[in-house]
């Protein structure tokens, strides 16, 4: 596994944990359930807002309007079940101003693109804090004042300028059903929504296709929804009507209407449907009767695929996978103390026979458990391409309000890290992209004259580099100013105007409090509150953060995180007669480093590590401890995450063990470098050493040799 959160990180998860259980039980479904639909609806805006530009000369993409409007539909349903009415009422404003986009009556456009990112941004506002009255009092305002401009956003009358009375309705439907080759009586069943997207259809060129499919009535479902999920590659579904089967009484018929590019019998033979018909049923005449080539490559590219994994899905809360971690967490300490016991036993020519067996059993259970462990791992673990799709909202608002045009690449969103490292890896990172765009990125006519493109280009790609997640965040904007930052760093006092330092010591002057490289504070940047901060949060996820920038040639951060917080692999270790974890994630390599091969420069200590410099820390003497004789042997555990590497020297190596890492209270918790404390199946706990920590401060240069 990898590092673990520092002590500061792990009481802030849990002041969650206890904020989470203060709510009811019924608000922490609504919450679980409201989040689920947030996220849909953010990946629907994401993608709306990537196609926006584009959409306002043409029709929105109907799927993301649709599914938009359902998810608020969705949301002010469930909101009005469990009686929240801020939440219900802005999404049922929404869920009117989404009807209109998908009925034709309202133009996607920036100002309508930019309402529902509010609107969204907001629920999760609202979300965040369910369970406490007076804070969602507090966002009354701000919700009622979003709920009103959406309700007086301005239509944009199209196709159908209005709701129809039933009189028109049915006049409208008659014309209809003479367009079609379909009985009037189906036409009669089509809602508003799927009489629109019937003329938009064929006022676009596509042909109306009608597809009837048999079904057993006990599981209909299954084929029904591998139906669906063909026919939604090949086009557009406009609409499913039951009917009952024509053969037995067990049987069901669907009738699906669907718009597409391809004729009748191409259809039929990407879905192969042997208890099934597919008829063209409507198409503007002289229509071009050539199939796109997209569209062909739909055909064979995607065939129906079955949707049953969706019913096998279980949301589980967070909180409950923590009990279960802990649960596991305990299992694996008597595991360690079975070892242990085992251990003793072997030694006694009495017990020897007994011992083997005991550890035939031990070896059984070890592998069971650990089988459990890495189970409970897995279900743990969220790709990261909900942090993303946040981040490109940001971009996105960002862009309009800086006035720059920036290209955003996103790469490895399905790389997967722990659910809590997630949760509190949303905020450094913003600030890293908010730095990317104010500092780094250049005007449009900067950019032209240093010989650039005037597009700028923020690239986020995240991978997995063996116990660790590295997310690199690179712009190609004009880099950092050493100049500029060296004099806002003597002007801080944390540097001497005599004092020299490497080009890397110098880089990392931009995360000494209060530095900043903006010359004005806007509402983006400038306050000199930042970069620091991301190092400080990072590094109580346990990760580190590397900087590489050449001045007109952009920027890159790097983020390594450990992949989980939970259980993890630690060498234990002994210095001034006590013992010690050290995630072993962030261990190198070990070595036996005589006296005489450490040296001294510029009062530091040493070591030569295969012709490269490697900094040494002594373990006792960072917490206070008694210092080991001259001239005894000691070892140096290399510890390394991304560009930083550190010696830390220790009396003895004891072994790897799993540590289940525990929060500290009292004076010892803020110890800079202790991670927590672990039962190791000894008498007493052990201390957990906080690699990142330890290697953040071994690189802190601002503070002076």
């Amino acid at each position: 596994m990898a590092p673990h959160r520092g002590a500061a990180g792990s009481r802030a998860v849990a002041g969650r944990r206890q904020k989470s259980r203060a709510a009811t039980k019924a608000e922490r479904e609504f919450v679980c359930e409201a989040e689920e639909i947030l996220e849909r609806m953010r990946e629907d805006l994401a993608n709306l807002a990537d196609r926006g530009a584009e959409a306002q000369a043409q029709e929105p993409p109907p799927e993301l309007v649709n599914g938009l409007f359902r998810s608020a539909h969705s949301l002010k349903g469930l909101a009005g079940l469990f009686g929240f009415d801020p939440i219900h009422r802005l999404a049922h404003g929404l869920e009117d101003l989404l009807g209109g986009l998908r009925l034709g009556r309202a133009r996607l456009d920036l100002s309508t693109v930019d309402r529902i990112d509010r609107a969204v941004k907001l629920f999760a506002e609202l979300l965040g804090r369910v369970g406490d009255r007076s804070a969602l009092a507090a966002l009354g305002d701000a919700t009622a004042k979003l709920a009103a401009e959406i309700a007086a956003a301005p239509e944009a009358p199209r196709a159908e300028p209005a709701p129809r009375a039933a009189p028109a309705a049915a006049a409208a439907q008659l014309e209809l059903s003479a367009e079609l080759d379909l009985d009037r009586c189906f036409v009669a069943a089509l809602t508003e929504y799927e009489e629109h997207r019937v003329r938009e259809s064929l006022r676009r060129g596509r042909r109306i296709l009608l597809v009837e499919s048999t079904f057993e009535l006990l599981s209909f479902e299954e084929g029904l929804a591998e139906l669906v999920q063909g026919l939604r590659a090949l086009g557009e579904l406009l609409s499913t009507l039951p009917a009952p089967g024509d053969g037995v009484d067990a049987e069901i018929r669907f009738s699906l209407l669907v718009a597409s590019d391809l004729a009748a019998a191409q259809v039929a033979a990407a879905l192969e449907l042997p208890e099934g018909s597919v008829r063209e049923v409507g198409r503007v005449p002289g229509a071009s009767a050539a199939v796109a080539p997209p569209a062909q490559a739909a055909a064979e590219a995607h065939p129906p695929e079955s949707l049953k994994s969706l019913s096998e899905t279980v949301r589980v809360e967070i909180r409950k996978l923590d009990e279960l971690m802990n649960l596991v967490g305990e299992l694996v300490i008597h595991r360690e103390a079975l070892a242990e016991f085992a251990a003793r036993l072997a030694a006694e020519p009495a017990t020897a026979r007994r011992a083997v067996e005991l550890l035939r059993i031990h070896k059984h259970l070890d592998r069971r458990l650990r089988d459990l462990q890495t189970a409970v791992l897995e279900v743990r673990m969220v790709p990261l391409r909900q942090v993303f799709e946040r981040v490109a909202r940001v971009v996105r608002r960002l862009r309009l309000e800086l006035g720059k045009d920036v290209r955003l690449e996103l790469q490895g969103a399905d790389t997967e890290l722990d659910k809590l490292i997630v949760e509190d890896l949303v905020d450094p990172l913003m600030h890293i992209v908010r730095n990317a765009l104010d500092h780094g990125i250049e005007a449009a006519p900067e950019r032209v004259a240093a010989g650039k493109p005037a597009e700028g280009r923020i690239r986020i790609e995240a991978f997995q580099r063996g116990n660790h997640v590295v997310i690199a965040v690179s712009d190609d904007g004009r880099g950092i100013d050493r100049v500029t930052l060296r004099a806002r760093a003597e002007a801080a006092g944390l540097l001497r105007a005599d004092q020299e330092l490497s080009d890397r010591e110098l880089i990392e002057l931009v995360f000494a409090p209060g530095i900043s490289t903006r010359s004005e504070v806007t509402s983006t940047s400038g306050r000199g509150v930042g970069m620091d901060v991301v190092r400080t949060n990072i590094t109580r996820l346990g990760g580190v953060v590397d900087v590489e920038s050449g001045f007109q040639r952009g920027t890159t951060i790097s983020l390594t995180l450990p992949i989980t917080l939970a259980i993890i692999p630690s060498l234990v270790v002994e210095a001034a007669g006590q013992r010690f974890a050290v995630p072993l994630g962030a261990v190198q390599e070990t070595l036996l480093v005589e006296p005489g091969a450490v040296q001294r420069s510029e009062g530091r200590e040493l070591l030569d590590l295969r012709g490269a410099p490697l900094p040494l820390r002594r373990l006792a003497a960072e917490l206070g401890l008694r210092a080991a004789p001259p001239g005894a042997k000691q070892f140096a555990v290399v510890l390394g995450m991304g560009e930083a590497r550190l010696g830390l020297l220790v009396d003895r190596l004891e072994g790897q063990q799993d540590a289940v890492i525990k929060p500290i209270h009292g004076p010892v918790a803020s110890v800079r470098g202790i991670a927590g404390a672990a039962e190791l199946g000894g008498p007493q706990p052990v201390l957990v050493l906080d690699a990142s920590a330890l290697l953040a401060d071994a690189h802190g240069r601002w503070e002076g040799a």
